[in-house]
């Protein structure tokens, strides 16, 4: 009886490391089979993601040369919104893309102040652009025909209303 039992087992033991096998299997032409377009479209999100960074680093060099230091503090909270939004409103896989960027830009932040800046700083600038990160996604993914600077105008910086920055 034990015996059978432990057949059983077994057999239970080769079942799911097939089905488990196909799984992956499975999941790797999957990947394989949308890559080529999955590539294209991140090199595409990317250049956005690109022009967004140096728009709101030419945008920051612009309000402290008006209004002197600081003065681009917490710009970065709307531009990290509005790129997300953007990427979410062109399709699923932007969407996608841009939040693993996203991840990406604070995994390299984490590394770039580490050691320069109280480790409490980093992780609450992370966990706050994260928070933005995702907000103007689902901002751009459930309003899809939105105007996204409309939609994230709250985000705007007393200075950058004074400029009419946008």
């Amino acid at each position: 009886m034990t015996s059978n039992i432990q057949n059983e087992i077994d057999k239970q033991k080769k079942s799911y490391n097939l089905n488990q096998l196909g799984n992956k299997a499975n999941l790797i032409l999957d990947t394989i089979k949308y890559t080529g377009e999955n590539l294209g479209e991140l090199v595409a999100d990317a250049q956005i993601a690109y022009q967004h960074y140096n728009k709101m680093n030419n945008v920051g060099k612009q309000l402290v040369k008006k209004y002197g230091p600081n003065q681009a503090d917490g710009i970065d909270n709307y531009y990290h919104a509005l790129l997300q939004c953007k990427l979410a409103q062109i399709s699923p896989t932007s969407r996608d893309w841009g939040l693993r960027m996203g991840y990406g830009k604070e995994i390299y932040d984490y590394y770039k102040k580490k050691g320069n800046m109280p480790m409490q700083t980093i992780i609450s600038d992370s966990r706050k652009d994260l928070k933005n990160n995702l907000y103007g996604s689902n901002i751009g993914y459930n309003n899809p025909y939105k105007n996204c600077e409309d939609m994230l105008d709250e985000f705007r910086t007393e200075n950058m209303r004074k400029e009419n920055i946008r």
